[in-house]
């Protein structure tokens, strides 16, 4: 590992050349505008001293593996869902939410003593997959953030609709053309109401993980 890189703004780039566009960026680097699919050239402009370093699959493949195999020794993982996501299902015993925090913070251990404590990860817990991820996403780096059953669904009025996975710009646009342009009112939306906006069942699967349903 590159010690020196640590707390820098950083960018992951396929060649060394302007040409080309940022693949990964570092937290430090974000305040300036950049992230991936930014232009090289564009983001030096932005960030002089941001640093660039050529992409090494191959390490970041044998990292992949380290970190499954930290988690497993805390928990089983359910799906591997890139190279840098997976999800975990807790046993019933283990759902409690003062276990199952205890956990996630057990995970967090794992990776640290196992991978290194440079490696930061942030850990949603909620009723299914989808808020889990979205719990993920609502505090980072390094964050732990629960969402339970009772919380749903006003824990989540306070997100922008873009900061769910799946609602990009052709989504947006169509759900504020149904006069959806908050997520209370796509929470208040019934079942048949979801699916007229995804104009398919996708809107009624979206209807119940909304409220915890897996």
């Amino acid at each position: 590992m590159q010690r020196e890189l640590r707390g820098q703004p950083v960018a992951v780039v396929p060649s060394m050349t302007d040409r080309t566009c940022c693949i990964a960026v570092s937290y430090e680097a974000r305040p300036y505008g950049i992230k991936t699919g930014t232009n090289v050239g564009e983001a030096r402009r932005r960030c002089p001293q941001l640093r660039l370093v050529e992409g090494r699959h191959e390490n970041y493949v044998r990292i992949h593996h380290q970190i499954i195999a930290a988690v497993e020794t805390v928990l089983p993982v359910e799906q591997v869902c890139s190279i840098d996501e997976m999800a975990c299902r807790l046993s019933p015993q283990h759902r409690e939410t003062g276990q199952a925090v205890n956990l996630a913070k057990q995970v967090k251990q794992a990776i640290a003593d196992q991978v290194g404590i440079y490696l930061r990860c942030s850990i949603g817990l909620a009723p299914n997959r989808f808020l889990a991820k979205v719990a993920s996403n609502m505090q980072k780096p390094d964050g732990l953030v629960l969402i339970t059953r009772e919380e749903l669904p006003r824990r989540l009025y306070s997100l922008a609709l873009t900061d769910f996975p799946g609602i990009a710009k052709n989504m947006l646009r169509r759900l504020e053309s149904k006069g959806v342009r908050s997520t209370r009112q796509l929470c208040s939306l019934s079942k048949q109401q979801m699916i007229d906006a995804w104009q398919s069942v996708l809107g009624e699967q979206w209807w119940y993980r909304l409220r915890g349903e897996d």
